[in-house]
């Protein structure tokens, strides 16, 4: 019986072991609790007096002329993220510049670089902030996003997930 003991002891500690690794790991792999969180489908979210507006797509989706004029390469291995941010003052929406700052990561919480600039627009008038990276077949992205409008004291901190299929 003391066999029996010896043998069962290791596995048991070992299935501990994974069982708390796998605790861990879909504890970081989850949205942080603060920052709100837009759900599929849902693009567009207002706060305050301030709309975000947030877009995935991969690069291949954009026509050609789009994407040459502004310099994006087209790619069905390439996602851009697309951010805009208008402040509401009656029934009309603005456009307002913001500071933007992203961090992406898959579902291992592996982090992807994303480049972020901002584009402007005169007629019509339109504030663009789009970020460009790397993209998998299936591969879930989570984008944690710090909007932080102009004339605003504190940042408003969302999370923003998108599936890229790619084939």
């Amino acid at each position: 019986m003391s066999t029996n003991r010896i043998i069962v002891l290791p596995f048991l500690f070992m299935s501990l072991i994974l069982l708390s690794a796998c605790e861990q790991q879909s504890a970081t792999s989850q949205t942080n609790p603060d920052r709100i969180s837009y759900d599929t489908n849902v693009h567009e979210k207002a706060f305050g007096k301030h709309i975000i507006h947030i877009n995935a797509l991969t690069t291949d989706q954009l026509p050609a002329e789009i994407a040459r004029g502004y310099k994006i390469a087209r790619s069905k291995n390439r996602a851009m993220l697309n951010i805009t941010v208008r402040e509401k003052q009656g029934e009309v929406e603005t456009p307002v510049t913001a500071t933007v700052s992203v961090i992406a990561k898959n579902l291992s919480s592996q982090l992807k670089s994303v480049k972020f600039r901002e584009i402007k627009e005169t007629d019509p008038v339109a504030i663009y902030y789009i970020g460009e990276l790397p993209v998998g077949n299936e591969e879930t992205l989570v984008f944690d996003i710090d909007v932080t409008p102009a004339g605003a004291t504190k940042p408003v901190l969302v999370s923003y997930r998108h599936k890229f299929f790619t084939e």
